[in-house]
């Protein structure tokens, strides 16, 4: 389903009405081949290990656990203004 609302919005970008002379892409953005839109891919991975110990040996315990978030930014001027595209995935937690 993901994947299918990415090629729909990519699709849609490429579709939008005239070309600018486009000369260049924000910081951290790229330009895409043969294109005027600037793409960027972004996230972040956190991972914990928790350890604990108590005065009684037989209660010491210990956990990880592991998150991560993706984002893809689409950007494009159009002739009615610029289209910018957000999707993030994930499941970080604070």
């Amino acid at each position: 389903m993901k994947r299918c609302v990415l090629a729909l919005v990519l699709s849609g970008l490429a579709l939008t009405g005239e070309a600018w002379a486009a000369s260049s892409c924000p910081p951290g953005f790229a330009m895409l081949q043969s294109s005027d839109t600037c793409v960027r891919i972004s996230g972040r991975v956190r991972a914990d290990a928790l350890v604990g110990t108590s005065r009684l040996r037989s209660a010491d315990s210990y956990g990880t656990q592991a998150s991560g978030r993706v984002q893809l930014d689409v950007r494009k001027k159009t002739e009615y203004g610029p289209l910018r595209a957000v999707i993030s995935v994930g499941n970080l937690r604070r």
